[in-house]
């Protein structure tokens, strides 16, 4: 299923009963996102700001924050139906990788309309505003918490390209308005915008940028799935859509966005300009963060549909919108993780870690060493590098039950034998983290040690299956009519 923008989900919500429209005028700055705080923690409903103080154009917020909710953008009762999708799709025996076998196998249903089209026009530019036109103060951009530095982009969709091959890159990245034509980028130095930008920098070439706000929801899940940065998300949507996405030439850089978008903001990152500073970013992990040096986008262009919707995403402690989406796209593409690491059983990044921080997961032990080994695979993943607490269990524990696990800890653990200390690159929004330290993170092997691993022989009870299948045919004769 695919909806042809933003607004068809809307309607899909309010039908289904997920939606509610505030036609109280609020204000931007914090109102707005206070409001869809508290709704999330008492109804768990999507918001239409249908006025916000100051602007036309309304505002969404909650848009994706539960399971039942993405699980409508994607057309499934289930997050494991799009998962198995995608396994199917996923042949480990091909040299030339899934993503190669999506676009070269016939037989397949969808492989067809996978890849984008390209279109002459789209309603993301039936209103256009140039050069000296653009004012990023039409938009209703939120302010979430009150050290902020400022009003934040946050629902974001932000288009790039490689210089050398021209490559598409797709990715969700927080971006603070910094006057009517400016915004402040917040990437980490080690992330793929940053070395993109570093090629531009290289060539003395302004490096071309455009964010992308609304149109169908799958082109947000594909922005935030854990794919390689060599993976054209926009073909990933397709997928998740079941059709492709149609793009259109932007209006002042050389870019294709989705023709069916909300907004589209085009810019440039000048070569050599000095980077902003701005200060305090709220994150999803509900603390302050120190931004940083943040490169400038210098807007070039606004364009828009006749009556857009600007969506948002409103940071504070988990669970909230972030973490929905991360654990659900995490979910969905396990599949492609399991071609790399083929003994990984499940994962879970539970939300009391901001699906981010901490990491469960279970795999299928054949060999000595097995865990520390995994461990060093998954924080190698770019969605799994800032799990400062790793936990690797059997395959039999549940990863989604925080119980099992830790209950695995405590029998299974040695802290002088399976632990796991490593460095690796900081985590923005870790409040731990001394700034400019590198990251740290621990790593715990709590699976059934092997013949190798300890000198121990205690194996934890189990009942023989006889006995077991005896008691339960033999129940109502032990309680009688106490049996509840």
């Amino acid at each position: 299923m695919s909806y042809a923008c933003l607004g068809d989900f809307l309607e899909e919500l309010g039908r289904r009963g997920e939606l509610v429209r505030v036609a109280t005028a609020v204000e931007a700055v914090l109102e707005a996102a206070e409001v869809s705080r508290q709704a999330a923690r008492r109804t768990g409903n999507a918001f239409l700001f249908i006025s916000t103080r100051g602007y036309s154009i309304p505002c969404a917020t909650e848009i994706l924050a539960t399971e039942r909710r993405i699980c409508l953008a994607l057309g499934v009762a289930t997050l494991d139906e799009t998962a198995a999708k995608i396994e199917a799709l996923l042949d480990p025996g091909e040299p030339e990788g899934w993503f190669e076998r999506l676009k070269t196998v016939p037989t397949r249903n969808l492989l067809g309309r996978l890849p984008p089209r390209l279109v002459k026009t789209g309603r993301c530019q039936q209103i256009a505003l140039l050069g000296g036109d653009v004012d990023l103060a039409r938009l209703p951009v939120l302010q979430s918490w009150p050290e902020e530095s400022g009003r934040t982009i946050t629902a974001g969709q932000c288009f790039m390209a490689d210089a050398r091959s021209g490559r598409r890159f797709v990715g969700r990245y927080d971006l603070t308005v910094l006057d009517a034509n400016r915004l402040a980028a917040h990437w980490a130095a080690h992330e793929p915008p940053a070395r993109l930008l570093e090629e531009y920098a290289r060539r003395r070439e302004p490096m071309p940028v455009a964010i992308v706000l609304g149109g169908d929801p799958a082109g947000l899940l594909a922005a935030m799935a854990p794919l390689p940065a060599s993976v054209d998300a926009c073909a990933v949507a397709g997928l998740l859509r079941d059709r492709p996405v149609e793009l259109v030439a932007c209006r002042s850089v050389a870019l294709h966005v989705p023709a069916e978008a909300e907004i589209v903001i085009e810019g440039t990152i000048e070569p050599g300009e000095p980077p902003a500073t701005s200060g305090l970013l709220s994150t999803p992990l509900g603390h302050y963060a120190a931004a940083g040096p943040a490169p400038v986008i210098h807007v070039t262009a606004l364009t828009h549909r006749p009556n857009p919707v600007f969506p948002a995403m409103v940071h504070g402690p988990p669970p909230n919108e972030f973490t929905a989406i991360s654990r659900a796209m995490q979910r969905v593409f396990l599949p492609m993780t399991r071609l790399g690491i083929p003994e990984l059983v499940d994962c879970n990044l539970p939300d009391h870690g901001g699906a981010r921080q901490i990491a469960f997961a279970s795999i299928r032990k054949t060999h000595a060493g097995q865990a520390h080994r995994v461990a060093q695979a998954l924080w190698g993943l770019p969605w799994i590098t800032f799990a400062k607490l790793l936990v690797i269990v059997d395959e039999d524990v549940d990863v989604h039950d925080a119980a099992r696990v830790w209950a695995a800890v405590a029998s299974n653990m040695d802290p002088g034998r399976d632990v796991l200390v490593e460095q690796g690159p900081p985590d923005p929004w870790d409040p731990a983290t001394p700034p400019g330290a590198l990251g740290r993170r621990l790593g715990i092997d709590a699976t059934t040690k092997l013949p190798g691993e300890s000198s121990t022989r205690s194996r934890p009870v189990v009942m023989s299956d006889e006995i077991h299948q005896l008691v339960r045919g033999r129940w109502a004769q032990y309680v009688g009519e106490n049996d509840q």
